[in-house]
C-alpha cells in the first residue's frame, strides 16, 4: 500500500522530472548526444548500461533532490521511471536502472575532461541562447568570479600534491598538521545564481609554498583553460584581495580580460608601471 507521503514524493519527483526535459529540449537539445559519446573505461564485455544511462541517472538524483546513491537506487527503480528513462534515452530495452555500486564503479574511473566537454557544451548552448544577456556587466563583460573551495581533509599526507595547514591545539598547545585538497573555480555569475565554467586542482609543489601561492599557480592554469574555451567572450574576473596583485592584473591584460578585485587595506603590492602610470 502507498503512503500518502510516498505519493506526495513520487509526484514532486515527476514534476521536477518532466520539468527537466522542458528546459532540456529547448535549451540542451544535442545533451543525450553528448553523454552517449563520453569515453567509456570500462571492459566492454562486461558494460550492461552505457555511459547516458548512468551520467543520466545521476543527474536525476541531484535534480530530485536526493540525499544518498541508495536512496536513488531505491526509488529510481520503479517500472513508471525506468520506462520514462529509457524513452528519454531512446532505449525499449531498459529494464532496470543501474545500482549505485555501478554507477560508483564508472565515475571513480572517468576522465574528468569528458565531463569537462559536457559542461561546456552546455555553458555555450546558454551563451549562444542569449538568455543570460541582462546579467553582463555594462551590457558587455560577463563576470566570472574565482575562488578556491575544499574538497578533502586528511591527517596524514594523501599525496605530493597536497596542501598543507599547521594549526596549535588551544587546549593541548600541541601542533597538528592537515593535509588538503582545493580546486580553484571559475564560475559564470548570473544574478543569484553561478554556474561553473572552469576548474583547476590547487597543487602543492613544495612543503615550504604556501596555499596563497599555489592558488595564485592555480589560476594561471586555469586562466589558459579559459581562455581557450572561451576565446571571444569577453570576460570580467571577480576576485577577493589574494587575487588583486600585479601577476593577475598582466594575466587578464594579457588574455584582453577586465578585472575587480577585492582591495583589502596593506595587502595590495603592486607597481605603478602594472598600474599604467
Amino acid at each position: 500500500m502507498v503512503t500518502r507521503k510516498e505519493k506526495r514524493n513520487r509526484e514532486k519527483e515527476a514534476n521536477y522530472f518532466f520539468e527537466f526535459l522542458k528546459i532540456q529540449k529547448h535549451f540542451f537539445k544535442d545533451l543525450m548526444n553528448n553523454l552517449k559519446k563520453v569515453a567509456d573505461h570500462r571492459h566492454q564485455s562486461y558494460i550492461t548500461y552505457g555511459p547516458e544511462v548512468l551520467l543520466f541517472t545521476m543527474m536525476l538524483k541531484n535534480m530530485t533532490g536526493l540525499k544518498s546513491m541508495r536512496n536513488m537506487s531505491e526509488r529510481f527503480n520503479k517500472e513508471e521511471c525506468i520506462k520514462n528513462v529509457g524513452k528519454v534515452l531512446g532505449l525499449d530495452s531498459l529494464e532496470e536502472l543501474p545500482h549505485y555500486d555501478t554507477i560508483n564503479d564508472f565515475l571513480s574511473g572517468l576522465d574528468v575532461n569528458e565531463l569537462e566537454k559536457i559542461r561546456t557544451y552546455m555553458i555555450k548552448e546558454l551563451l549562444k541562447k542569449r538568455s543570460l544577456e541582462s546579467y553582463r556587466i555594462e551590457g558587455k563583460y560577463w563576470g566570472v568570479i574565482i575562488d578556491g573551495t575544499g574538497l578533502h581533509t586528511f591527517h596524514k599526507k594523501h599525496c605530493k600534491h597536497c596542501l598543507r595547514r599547521a594549526y596549535t591545539n588551544k587546549e593541548t598547545g600541541e601542533t597538528n598538521v592537515l593535509y588538503m585538497h582545493h580546486v580553484l573555480e571559475a564560475k559564470l555569475v548570473v544574478g543569484d545564481m553561478v554556474f561553473s565554467i572552469a576548474s583547476e586542482f590547487i597543487e602543492n609543489e613544495s612543503e615550504n609554498v604556501s596555499k596563497q601561492d599555489c592558488e595564485l599557480k592555480a589560476f594561471d592554469r586555469l586562466a589558459k583553460k579559459i581562455k581557450k574555451i572561451f576565446k571571444r567572450l569577453p570576460i570580467c574576473i571577480l576576485g577577493d584581495s589574494l587575487y588583486a596583485c600585479e601577476t593577475v592584473f598582466n594575466l587578464c591584460r594579457a588574455h584582453k580580460w577586465k578585472y575587480i578585485c577585492r582591495f583589502k587595506e596593506g595587502e595590495l603590492k603592486v607597481s605603478r608601471r602594472s598600474l599604467g602610470q
